[in-house]
Order: structure tokens, then sequence, then C-alpha cells
């Protein structure tokens, strides 16, 4: 019973719109005590809910990101530098660990499906943060962090993927399906 309350009490505190919050990652004191690295421009904090036996959280200092859903080409450095930080904390704290165990990667944003039509915004936190996960939990790993579901999920190799190539063809395939069905519902209601 207990899990079902956190899973509602989780659903019920999602950004479901554009609402202007304090941001607990732009406050230390909200982890000031479970920082596990710092540079001049990345924090990793060590996740106070933890979906493995660890889990990191990588962020900018700056919070000029929302999401990932904000990145452009120009933010490859900034990927980079996230996935060069989730190597070192892999070396210095699980240095046998295979990637087979290591579940990476970031919760979508608020996107436009169509018009004024958006996707859900799955982001609890509306500040750019990357996932490590050492040996995930089954069920957290299959609905909270779903590498199975792009519309809640990407992985950290995606979303580079995708900042490499032009921003015209970024669309997903799934978008796009969507997009043209939810246009020939309309031209099918209209005409």
């Amino acid at each position: 019973m207990e899990r079902i309350w956190r899973f509602f009490h989780y659903l019920a505190n999602l950004e479901w719109s554009e609402v202007k919050k304090e941001c607990i990652f732009c406050d230390r004191s909200k982890f000031e005590s479970n920082i596990a690295y710092e540079d001049d421009e990345l924090l990793a904090i060590n996740n106070i809910r933890k979906a493995g036996i660890r889990h990191w959280i990588i962020i900018p200092k700056s919070h000029d990101w929302r999401d990932i859903e904000k990145l452009g080409p120009k933010d490859i450095h900034l990927l980079n530098s996230m996935i060069e930080l989730k190597g070192h904390l892999l070396d210095k704290h699980c240095p046998g660990v295979s990637s087979n165990h290591v579940h990476t990667g970031f919760h979508r944003g608020r996107r436009v499906l169509f018009k004024n039509v958006f996707w859900p915004d799955i982001v609890s936190i509306h500040h750019l943060h990357m996932h490590v996960i050492i040996q995930p939990r089954f069920w957290l790993k299959l609905f909270k962090y779903p590498p199975w579901l792009p519309l809640m999920w990407k992985s950290e190799e995606q979303v580079k993927r995708e900042l490499l190539i032009e921003p015209a063809n970024k669309e997903s395939s799934v978008s796009r399906l969507i997009r043209s069905m939810i246009l020939w519902v309309y031209k099918e209601r209209d005409g």
C-alpha cells in the first residue's frame, strides 16, 4: 500500500504546466550533504530516493536548461561533460560494475504534440538532470525509468545522437505517426 501511495504522490507532484516554482537543485541547502562530486560546471548528487544500489543525479550548476527538450546542438559540450562525470563516478565508486548494470538517462520534458496539445510533462524537477542508476530495481526501471518507453525516458546515447543531427530531422517516428493520426482525425471530422 505504501508503494501505491508513493506512486500517486509522485504523480500528484509533477508539474503538469509551466509553473515557475522554486528549484530544489538551485538551493544547495536542500542537498549539500549528498554531494558526491562538484566542479565549476556540474554537480553529482547522491539521490535520496535510490532506484538501485547507487543512484546519482548529475546536474549543471546553471539553471539555463529546463530539460532535455531545451537542449540544442550548441549544448553537446554539456552533455559530453555529464557523460564524462558519469564515467568518473563509476570508476571511483563502482569500478567492477558491468555497463549492463548501469542505467543512465533523462526523463522527457514538455514538448508539443500538435499545435496547443502537449505530451505529458513527467519531469518532477525542471532543472536539467541525468540519472545514473547502478543495478536498478526491476519495477522502477520498468515504470519510472523505462528504456522501452521513449515518451518518458531517453538514454544519454539517444540524446547525444539527436543533438548531432539536424533539428529538422529530430522528430521521432512515434511523434510523426501520432501527429499524422491527429491530422487525419481533424480532416475526417471537418471534411
